[in-house]
């Protein structure tokens, strides 16, 4: 379908376009942070090193709204955030030995910003 614009009215048609896809752009990019965050805590907690099941159930995504509009997804441990680096890392006995990490949390990451480049391009893709 072709639509006539005067000459006159050009600026304001492309402007309402370009706000229109800023608008479609910044719930799309809302949405697909929301997904990939959450299967980001679903690997996490399935990759979890699990002795008693309180670390790998204590897995949350948090959204947190910054004042000119941007939503960050925070994946975080509720139960027991300080054995995160311990566990990812490893740490030190009181003997003096040594125990090994576990990654779990940073592959989910690296895979986590993939999904988000590849959904967005997908999504965005016109």
């Amino acid at each position: 379908m072709a639509v006539t614009i005067s000459p006159e009215d050009l600026s304001d048609a492309v402007q309402a376009a370009l706000e229109e896809y800023g608008d479609l752009a910044k719930e799309v990019t809302r949405d697909t942070v929301r997904k990939v965050a959450k299967t980001c805590r679903q690997e996490i907690r399935a990759a979890s090193p699990y002795r008693t099941g309180r670390y790998s159930k204590g897995w949350r995504v948090k959204e947190t709204a910054s004042p000119n509009g941007d939503v960050t997804e925070t994946v975080y441990n509720a139960s027991a955030p300080g054995l995160t680096h311990l566990l990812e890392d490893g740490h030190a006995t009181v003997n003096g030995g040594r125990v090994a990490g576990k990654a779990h949390i940073a592959p989910a990451e690296q895979r986590a910003e993939a999904n988000l480049l590849e959904g967005l391009e997908r999504e965005l893709s016109l």
